[in-house]
């Protein structure tokens, strides 16, 4: 039988951990839930660890920077895993080669910028333009209220043509 689930407090004590998505779990993209940051940190005084996740195409430094800048307190969590994250080791691996051309905003700018360390000796990533690369990495359109699909198809064709690899760092079908 379904059980429904009033709040976190009434089962957070079976969970030694919490997967909790941000954006409509946390936050709306401007504020920040107050029952669910006060849920997160019970949760956590509770003994139990908390895995904050987004498909955001940004890297865990840049995501907490904004959640501190949204009034997130530092005791709502103990680690933040993102899109950007996997899409950044994927890119530095060399999954769709070294020469990759960035479709996305400038905001993304930290998946270049903010290596890790552990992949730091990665030999490096060169940004060409989209007729030089050999690859492309997607953290969204440029333009995130203006461009629609059709503002990229002859370039996707293009890259369909030519045999290019895209990491896409937001699997969304809609951004």
């Amino acid at each position: 039988m379904t059980e429904i689930i009033e709040t976190l407090a009434g089962i957070g004590a079976q969970y030694d951990v919490l997967y909790c998505d941000l954006w409509g779990c946390l936050h709306d993209g401007r504020a920040l839930y107050p029952e669910a940051v006060a849920a997160l940190q019970s949760f956590r005084r509770g003994g139990g660890t908390v895995v904050l996740m987004t498909n955001a195409p940004r890297t865990r430094h840049a995501v907490e920077r904004r959640l501190v800048r949204m009034g997130l307190p530092r005791d709502a969590w103990d680690v933040i895993v993102s899109s950007g994250d996997a899409t950044q080791e994927a890119m530095l691996m060399g999954a769709a080669g070294r020469r990759l051309w960035h479709l996305g905003p400038e905001k993304d700018e930290d998946l270049f910028t903010e290596i890790p360390e552990a992949l730091a000796g990665q030999p490096p990533i060169l940004r060409v333009g989209f007729d030089g690369a050999e690859g492309i990495i997607c953290t969204g359109p440029f333009d995130d209220y203006a461009d629609t699909p059709e503002d990229y198809r002859g370039r996707f064709l293009s890259a369909k043509v030519r045999g290019l690899t895209m990491l896409s760092a937001n699997p969304d079908i809609v951004v």
